[in-house]
C-alpha cells in the first residue's frame, strides 16, 4: 500500500515542489493573486462622528476595501452640442481619465454616449479587458447633436438587463452614473412636444426645447425600471451658468435628474458648474459605492 502512494505521489511529480503561477503551474488555471486585479486599498471609517469608536481609541475599528472590486459601474455621459462650450467636455474627459486610472482589472466598466445618436463605446466588461479601448473612448468623444436622454437610458436598461439575467458578474454591485448639461432634447425637424423652451443665439434660429419625446420618466420611468432591478443611479447635473440657455434650464434638469437619481438623493444627485468639480465628486460616489457595499 505504501509503494502505490509513493508511487501516485512521484507520478504525480509531488518530489518537487512546483510554483503555481509559474511554467510549471497548471496550464488552465489563472495565477492565484494578480494585483493588477485590485484596485488600491480604501480605509472606510464609521460615518457617525459620535460613535463609541470615535470616542475611544481602543475601541475604533476600519474596514479596508478594495474600492469598486465587486462594483460594476456604468456610464451615460452627455456628448450632446453644449457640451462644447465652457471647456464642460474636456473637463468631463479628464473627470473620467482620472476615474478609470484608480480602478483594478476585475472592476466591471461600461461607457454609453448620446447626443443626435445613442452609442456603446463599451460594452459592460471587466476593465482588465477592456483598457486600452476604455482610454480611446475617452479621447473621442465629441460634443455635437441634440440631447437624446431617453434613447440613452433605454439602451443602458436593456444591456443592464442583459448581464443581470445572465448572471455574468455574479456578487457585483451595479451603479449608473448619468452625466449631462442639458435637458432632453430632439431636433426641430421632428415633432417635438416641449415643456418649456429657450431662445439660444449659440442654436439659433432654433430653440433649446425641454422635448416631452425624450424625457426618460413617460410614458414609462425608465430610471425606475432600472432601479427596480437592483442598481443605483447617481446622476450629476453639469452646466455653465454664463451659457444663458444652461442657466435658465438648471431648475428643469436639476428636477429631472432628482427624480432620477436613487435615494438619498443628497448622495446620489450632484451639480458641477463647468464640470471643474468632476474628479471630487467621482471620488465621492466611488466612495459611497464602496461604504454602502
Amino acid at each position: 500500500m505504501g509503494l502505490v502512494i509513493a508511487g501516485a505521489f512521484l507520478s504525480s511529480g509531488g518530489g518537487t515542489p512546483v510554483d503555481p503561477n509559474g511554467p510549471g503551474g497548471p496550464p488552465t488555471l489563472e495565477p492565484y493573486f494578480d494585483r493588477a486585479d485590485y484596485p488600491q486599498q480604501q480605509i472606510v471609517l464609521p460615518k457617525d462622528p459620535q460613535s463609541k469608536a470615535d470616542k475611544n481609541l481602543q475601541l475604533k475599528t476600519f474596514n479596508v476595501s478594495h474600492c469598486g472590486e465587486n462594483s460594476a459601474m456604468i456610464f451615460l455621459i452627455d456628448t450632446s452640442g453644449s457640451m462644447k462650450f465652457a471647456n464642460k467636455m474636456e473637463n468631463t474627459k479628464d473627470a473620467m481619465r482620472y476615474f478609470v486610472d484608480q480602478l483594478g482589472g476585475k472592476s466591471v466598466i461600461g461607457i454609453y454616449t448620446f447626443n443626435k445618436d445613442v452609442d456603446e463605446e463599451i460594452p459592460i466588461s471587466y476593465y482588465k479587458d477592456v483598457k486600452t479601448d476604455v482610454d480611446e473612448a475617452i479621447d473621442a468623444m465629441k460634443p455635437e447633436g441634440h440631447t437624446r436622454t431617453r434613447d440613452g437610458m433605454a439602451l443602458v436598461r436593456t444591456e443592464l438587463r442583459k448581464v443581470i439575467d445572465e448572471k455574468a458578474y455574479p456578487g457585483y454591485k451595479y451603479s449608473l452614473i448619468l452625466m449631462t448639461d442639458g435637458v432632453p432634447e430632439i431636433p426641430p425637424p421632428e415633432p417635438r412636444d416641449c415643456y418649456v423652451r429657450y431662445p439660444d443665439p449659440n442654436t439659433a434660429p432654433a430653440e433649446r426645447c425641454f422635448a416631452k419625446e425624450q424625457d426618460p420618466r413617460i410614458p414609462n420611468d425608465i430610471a425606475k425600471e432600472i432601479k427596480d432591478r437592483g442598481t443605483d443611479i447617481y446622476s450629476v447635473n453639469i452646466y455653465s451658468p454664463s451659457y444663458a440657455s444652461d442657466a435658465f434650464m438648471f431648475p428643469y434638469l436639476e428636477g429631472l435628474l432628482k427624480e432620477v437619481a436613487s435615494t438619498p438623493t443628497d448622495s446620489h444627485y450632484y451639480s458641477s458648474i463647468n464640470a471643474g468639480n468632476l474628479k471630487k465628486i467621482l471620488e465621492t460616489v466611488v466612495q459611497d459605492i464602496c461604504v454602502n457595499d
